[in-house]
């Protein structure tokens, strides 16, 4: 009797967490157009690299622990690299610091930022440079920043000198932003970088390793939450601060080497978005992305369609916490929306100076797998093996399966659809499955052997394969046309129709 008592309340739960779900999505519906709108209504803005859309499906390495923490050496991060690339990412996010560039006034070097472009290539992935300058996390480092500025604080000020602590990586204090001579160094140091990265890519076959430089990291700290320390308010330093980031972005942009700037914003503070509007309406910066660290469907969707209205912005999540068990589910809400995703992160230093942040890796420190790392695996394989087609269809033609509910259901049935077909998709294991029409094809995957059936089209071939790092698709044999599919786990199809 008391198992099915529970039974039963678990089942009302579940209603009850469907109605609230769908009440509060129809409340922020009709409250506020920014924060929900139906795709039909967004014309899809698609992430170009070398002139090609390209799917935001990455993870972030914080190469810099490991090296200035763990003492490792550059020649030591190969098994990183590989880790990363076992997640089945396509893009991985690296710091690089202006120490990294210039480890003394006018003394410029490549050498790291080159050994990161050569394992990305050893290991199929592009990747995208965190530019670790004049703040990360608001904070004006040591580890990133030449002895020569943090020395000379006539020529680079600070905000306020009595506010310097000693960090996990040497001083962390706040640096004036937008003075001349910092961000004349800064811009040098970054042309240096630019310039490096465009004779490499020139000598080593062209392959475009690079494709995105993200500029500072959470730049928008130093404006909104570190206030009481350096003693400014937000107003105070907001525009040299988004100037400051203008005219960095636009060193990249002058460049010979073409890829996308953007910046990572956090969520912390009630006109966030507005700030984003306003850096993505600069000339030096592309788009502007969010670190939520939330994991409900609500708090991404809602985020990510906002971001979605701001003009010519990519939206995207560029962190989210590794720790989440759901981000599988996430990542599809995500690109169901025509966006990015990005998790914080890969793996964790063992350093005790960190231990409190070992929950963030989706790998624990010694390279085990944490008890729901395989779920992002499988998922991230089905989104990678299937990626030019999730990044060139519009949105109203991507469809994610089991976004229900925060966790997913383990045993479930829908019907959806796209411009042409009519899907209905049945899983009895917790299946996290997609549907995306492009281009008179319907690619379909799920990571458990979940069954879809076909309607309103005629089917001429199904194909098994992936799609490679260069968005060549590797046929792996063909399946019985047929409108019923069930589908093997992890295992991309191709159906032409």
């Amino acid at each position: 009797l008391s198992e099915t008592v529970n039974k039963l309340k678990k089942g009302i739960m579940r209603k009850l967490q469907l109605l609230i779900y769908c009440l509060l999505s129809t409340l922020f519906a009709c409250s506020n157009a920014n924060e929900l709108d139906p795709n039909s209504t967004i014309t899809t803005k698609h992430l170009m690299v070398n002139g090609k859309p390209f799917l935001m499906l990455g993870a972030q390495l914080r190469t810099d622990f490991f090296l200035q923490l763990d003492k490792k050496t550059p020649d030591e991060l190969a098994p990183y690299f590989e880790l990363a690339a076992n997640m089945n990412i396509l893009v991985v996010q690296v710091p690089v610091a202006w120490r990294d560039i210039e480890s003394e006034k006018d003394v410029y070097t490549s050498s790291l930022v080159e050994k990161y472009i050569e394992l990305c290539d050893k290991y199929q992935m592009k990747l995208e440079i965190l530019w670790f300058g004049s703040y990360m996390c608001g904070y004006s480092v040591e580890g990133y920043i030449p002895d020569y500025v943090i020395k000379d604080t006539s020529t680079y000020p600070e905000l306020k000198p009595s506010a310097a602590y000693e960090g996990w990586l040497g001083k962390q204090y706040y640096l004036k932003p937008n003075t001349s001579a910092l961000v004349e160094r800064e811009a040098k140091a970054l042309k240096q970088m630019m310039e490096a990265i465009y004779h490499y890519d020139n000598n080593h076959g062209q392959k475009h390793t690079v494709i995105g430089i993200q500029v500072e990291n959470e730049p928008d700290m130093l404006a909104t939450r570190h206030n009481q320390e350096h003693g400014y308010t937000p107003e105070q330093l907001w525009p040299d601060l988004i100037s400051m980031l203008d005219r960095l972005g636009q060193v990249v942009k002058n460049s010979p080497y073409d890829c996308y700037t953007r910046v990572n914003q956090t969520t912390t503070y009630s006109d966030y978005m507005e700030k984003s509007a306003e850096i993505a309406a600069t000339t030096g910066i592309d788009y502007v992305g969010l670190d939520p660290y939330e994991n409900t469907m609500l708090a991404i969707d809602g985020k990510l369609r906002r971001l979605r209205k701001i003009d010519g912005n990519f939206a995207h999540i560029a962190e989210n916490g590794g720790e989440y068990t759901n981000n599988d589910l996430l990542t599809l809400k995500a690109l169901s929306l025509g966006c990015g995703y990005e998790i914080f992160e890969v793996i964790t230093t063992p350093h005790p100076d960190l231990a409190d942040w070992t929950l963030r890796g989706v790998y624990n420190p010694d390279f085990t797998p944490k008890a729901h790392t395989q779920r992002i695996v499988d998922a991230y394989k089905i989104f990678k093996g299937a990626w030019v087609d999730l990044a060139s269809a519009d949105a109203k033609d991507i469809i994610g399966f089991n976004l229900k509910y925060d966790d997913g259901q383990e045993q479930t049935t829908e019907n959806q659809n796209t411009t042409h077909v009519s899907i209905k998709w049945t899983t009895n294991s917790r299946g996290v499955a997609f549907a995306v029409e492009h281009n008179n094809c319907l690619t379909v995957a799920s990571t458990k052997n979940d069954q879809m059936v076909f309607r309103d089209i005629q089917i001429k071939k199904i194909e098994k394969g992936h799609y490679d790092i260069d968005g060549n698709w590797n046929s792996e044999g063909d399946v019985e046309p047929m409108n019923q599919l069930t589908m093997e786990p992890c295992i991309v199809y191709k159906i032409q129709f």
